[in-house]
């Protein structure tokens, strides 16, 4: 199962770093065929995908410990207080994603349901994708919560 959760955040990187790319290509193709009067809806593609984007990214920043993370109280503690205050901290993290997969679930089958889009005029973006990625990575991201619990809960440091 350990390595799922290191290869699937790997995978999920990479599929919003290309997403970014055809992100900025929208943009740029907006911008450059205005004065044509071509309009592709730039706004409604970056409104969409930034929280798709951001979710793809959190299971790879959690899993390779490079989330954001402040240690003026944490660099006090000793190695104890340390695991306890990283065991507080990953459930925390998993009753946020938990919540967020549980309050969401609903509406992303809903949005399946009625293939749900956002917009009006000359574009209309799916909405269903969207949610089903923010679903998809919050249950990801319990997973690797669960896996840093049990990590700290076997390392030797006391």
């Amino acid at each position: 199962m350990f390595n799922f959760l290191k290869k699937t955040p790997e995978l999920l990187q990479s599929i919003a770093a290309v997403w970014l790319i055809l992100v900025a290509l929208t943009i740029f193709a907006e911008v450059a065929f205005r004065n044509l009067g071509i309009f592709l809806g730039a706004d409604q593609v970056v409104q969409n995908s930034v929280p798709a984007i951001v979710f793809l990214q959190v299971p790879f920043a959690i899993a390779s410990g490079t989330m954001l993370r402040t240690t003026l109280i944490y660099d006090f503690f000793k190695s104890r207080g340390k695991k306890i205050i990283n065991i507080i901290s990953y459930s925390i993290g998993i009753m946020l994603f938990v919540g967020i997969a549980v309050g969401g679930w609903t509406d992303m089958i809903k949005g399946w349901e009625i293939k749900e889009y956002q917009g009006i005029g000359a574009i209309e973006f799916p909405v269903y994708p969207i949610r089903t990625v923010i679903i998809f990575c919050s249950i990801i991201v319990v997973f690797i919560y669960i896996s840093l619990i049990t990590k700290t809960f076997l390392s030797k440091n006391k």
